[in-house]
């Protein structure tokens, strides 16, 4: 099938795309959204797949490409999700923390923030910071032992992530 008209195409395939799309996703709307998604592409570069020795494949390989992609941002998000810090609700409290952090030497702070706020693991903050990872373990320790005798280190590991 290699229809001249780029509406006859998208008409002709999209019950196939759809379906396939429902089977390969599980789920209906995720598939209409991506058969859509698909065909406009098709259609906006029908000069280039309408010539193609097979429209409907370049249309199908698509589709399922925009479905990895998904996945993927969908698997980022969640794991980025994970890792946010509740936010603190007294604003007094927020700011004797901040204030504690700050009053934290350079490198220590850059560990509280990379391990707590930005909730990296210990070789991602390492090799964030250019240094061993012994250093952020140190660095780290040595940080919450300051923060735990002015009484903020509950409040920085509410989410539960370990000190080190």
């Amino acid at each position: 099938m290699n229809p001249a008209d780029p509406a006859q195409f998208c008409e002709d395939v999209r019950g196939r795309l759809v379906a396939a799309l429902v089977l390969y996703t599980g789920d209906r709307h995720v598939a209409e959204e991506l058969a859509q998604e698909a065909l406009a592409r098709a259609w906006e570069r029908w000069d280039t797949v309408g010539a193609m020795s097979s429209p409907e494949g370049w249309t199908f390989r698509t589709a399922r490409n925009l479905a990895v992609s998904r996945w993927r941002r969908r698997g980022i998000e969640r794991r980025a999700r994970g890792r946010t810090v509740p936010v603190v609700v007294d604003p007094a409290e927020g700011i004797a923390i901040r204030d504690a952090v700050a009053g934290l030497p350079e490198r220590q702070r850059a560990t509280i923030v990379a391990r707590f706020y930005l909730g990296l693991s210990v070789a991602e903050t390492a090799e964030h910071l250019g240094c061993a990872e012994g250093t952020v373990k140190a660095a780290t320790s040595q940080a919450l032992d300051r923060l735990r005798s002015q009484g903020f280190v509950d409040s920085l590991i509410a989410d539960g992530r370990p000190g080190a």
